[in-house]
């Protein structure tokens, strides 16, 4: 039996938690195939009512976090204790003896068929991919080539599996990667180089030898902002109705 972890730092809206836990309630879970949940909840004691089915540990990093209606408002001290909660799930992942590690940020509506996608891959690091517009025009995805955020072809709008450089957020990895030195753990060299946990996680795994790749079959809905979230339950109910 195949024993996968969905997993992820938790500070969200309660109502974008909801649509994210409801579309993990929709994934196809292959045969042979057992998945849990685990979340680290970073001082959102609003949302622990409305766990689902999962374990979850509670801790305050201390930090405010803020967001707007065009963007989330990071510094660097936010990266390395977001880098720390991502750390903490891995552990509860690798310790565990579970397969795999799933990690799915709480913003993100997932397609059904994304696990098993994924599985079929059968890659040591792979991702599925979103597209992310801000209300400035800005666009982007969760994977990129090099440096901060360079290359993004256009061929990733197609269907299929590519090999990228970098990415994050929705992402499969085999559990052994962890026994080689891949975590989040800031690397003191290139502090501030390259901007963002996601990318130190990258560098080590580079670094450790692994291809890192980026699966393009069911993209997920980012819902990156309120009116992004707004739009995502009004075309819900039109569907419905």
């Amino acid at each position: 039996m195949t024993r996968v972890l969905i997993t992820a730092p938790l500070r969200q809206d309660p109502d974008i938690f909801d649509a994210y836990q409801d579309s993990l309630d929709r994934l196809i879970i292959p045969a042979g195939v057992t998945v849990d949940r685990f979340f680290v909840v970073n001082n959102c004691p609003e949302v622990i009512p409305r766990i689902r089915g999962a374990a979850y540990e509670v801790v305050d990093t201390g930090l405010a976090y803020e967001k707007t209606d065009n963007d989330h408002i990071w510094t660097f001290e936010n990266m390395w204790a977001m880098g720390g909660l991502r750390n903490r799930t891995i552990h509860k992942a690798y310790l565990n003896d579970y397969d795999y590690w799933f990690s799915i940020d709480t913003d993100l509506v997932v397609h059904p068929m994304t696990l098993q996608w994924l599985l079929w891959a059968n890659k040591d690091i792979v991702s599925e991919i979103f597209w992310t517009r801000a209300p400035s025009g800005k666009e982007w995805c969760n994977a990129w080539m090099m440096d901060q955020c360079s290359g993004m072809p256009e061929e990733w709008k197609k269907p299929g599996l590519y090999p990228c450089g970098m990415t994050g957020a929705l992402m499969l990895a085999k559990t052994d990667i962890f026994a080689n030195g891949v975590s989040y753990d800031p690397i003191p060299n290139i502090h501030k180089a390259l901007r963002g946990e996601d990318r130190h996680f990258c560098v080590r795994a580079a670094c450790a030898g692994y291809q890192l790749w980026i699966d393009t079959h069911c993209p997920a809905l980012h819902l990156y902002t309120r009116g992004i979230y707004n739009e995502y339950i009004k075309a819900k109910a039109e569907k419905k109705g």
